[in-house]
């Protein structure tokens, strides 16, 4: 990640004020899409495992 030194912290001129994120936008973004990926990857890799046992 980027020190916090790098990141601007104000809008350049001319451009269009950047809104503030609500909670549903940081929780989405930091919990919610990784979560959605590692349960495809879980079962994508456990799934034959899991059939297996139950056949």
């Amino acid at each position: 990640m980027l020190p916090a030194a790098f990141l601007p912290l104000e809008t350049l001129p001319s451009w269009p004020a950047v809104p503030e994120p609500t909670l549903v936008e940081l929780l989405t973004v930091t919990l919610f899409v990784p979560f959605a990926i590692a349960a495809v990857v879980v079962a994508l890799v456990m799934g034959p495992a899991w059939r297996g046992k139950a056949e």
